[in-house]
């Protein structure tokens, strides 16, 4: 790797030491090829990054969609389950009040059950 590195540059010394036109011309057009190669690249760098600040916008308005989403479905969630808690507590109401005619009744019709025994007998 390091005699690449000192060939390359004993060949940039020997365009550079050239004594005429004709020598720093390709030292021209190898820059201008670096040029536009540096402006290729820097164009490909400034594209990558508008990329990811993209992504992180986007990323940043569906987080604060999730967010929002997470939100109402826990809102949706505990509103359902108030709903079911008050609909499941007059249910046993209900029952409850049902229990206490059916014994009521139950003790009434025995008591009529031995009073209807006793004016047949």
């Amino acid at each position: 790797m390091a005699s690449v590195t000192s060939t390359s540059r004993s060949t940039r010394s020997s365009r550079r030491s050239g004594a005429g036109p004709s020598s720093t011309s390709p030292t021209r057009l190898s820059r201008s090829q670096e040029k536009e190669e540096l402006s290729h690249l820097n164009d490909r760098l400034a594209a990558y990054i508008e990329r990811v600040r993209q992504l992180e916008n986007d990323k940043s308005s569906m987080l604060l969609l999730l967010e929002e989403k997470e939100e109402s479905t826990t809102r949706e969630t505990a509103n359902v389950r108030r709903l079911y808690e008050t609909e499941l507590a007059d249910a046993r109401k209900s029952l409850d009040v049902l229990a206490n005619d059916r014994a009521r009744l139950q003790i009434e019709m025995g008591h009529l059950s031995e009073e209807h025994s006793k004016l047949q007998a």
